[in-house]
């Protein structure tokens, strides 16, 4: 790898830009997600700077999820670089931090869901339909079992979003949404297996049928129904 031009920067401004500087060479390929990182004076000559700068930004970076350490074997490139591994915890500090509620998480889970089911009974290619049934018959078979119940609701709804073509909205909400289903699993005894299970084949069908309009609407009656039965009329505290 080339010996890169030296950073001169100062404290939290120098780890900032050597975070970012290995950022683009993975970016680049020039570092391969699940690699090995080059020995930390490689790193030293290939940065120009110091052992301490190298080994505060490799902590960030493994703080972030992008570096992954392995003891008595070195630091790699997270192999699972995913939405979900890297933005889960960081989204929910944000949301903890700035006081968030599930109410306010529960009304942007409504307008996201019934914008992209549109976009999915448009799109929905025929594997996708096999995943949407695949799950609704699973769902059929547990509805004596809350908890198995919620999982079922929780991989229906992401494939919804998975099938909707554009990959920005599930990177966005795809955190968003694991956040809201752990309170779920708690929840789901409160709602009523069977009218679950006919909400979500009601929106199957819409999707199954291409009729987009009718998707939104199926989709927008199932969660305000949802919302009213979660939320009981009280206002839930931050996640």
């Amino acid at each position: 790898m080339p010996i890169r031009k030296p950073l001169a920067y100062e404290n939290g401004a120098l780890t900032a830009a050597l975070v970012n500087r290995i950022q683009e060479m993975i970016h680049n390929n020039e570092l391969a997600i699940g690699e090995k990182l080059p020995p930390e004076r490689q790193l030293v000559q290939m940065l120009g700077v110091s052992r301490s700068s190298v080994r505060q930004a490799v902590k960030s970076l493994e703080s972030m999820g992008i570096v992954v350490s392995r003891v008595g074997v070195g630091n790699f490139i997270n192999p699972d670089l995913s939405t979900q591994s890297l933005l889960q915890s960081p989204m929910r500090f944000v949301l903890r931090l700035n006081h968030a509620s599930r109410r306010e998480l529960y009304e942007m889970r409504q307008v996201v869901e019934a914008y992209t089911v549109g976009l999915t009974a448009e799109r929905a290619t025929a594997r996708d339909l096999e995943t949407l049934n695949a799950i609704l018959q699973e769902m059929a078979s547990h509805t004596d079992d809350s908890r198995v119940l919620a999982e079922c609701d929780h991989h229906f709804h992401m494939a919804i979003l998975n099938a909707c073509g554009n990959s920005v909205f599930r990177m966005i909400f795809e955190p968003i949404s694991t956040l809201l289903w752990e309170d779920l699993e708690d929840r789901m005894h409160l709602f009523d297996p069977e009218e679950t299970l006919r909400a979500h084949r009601a929106i199957y069908e819409a999707i199954r049928s291409g009729d987009k309009d009718l998707a939104v609407r199926e989709m927008k009656c199932h969660l305000e129904r949802g919302y009213e039965t979660f939320f009981g009329g009280t206002e839930m505290d931050p996640p």
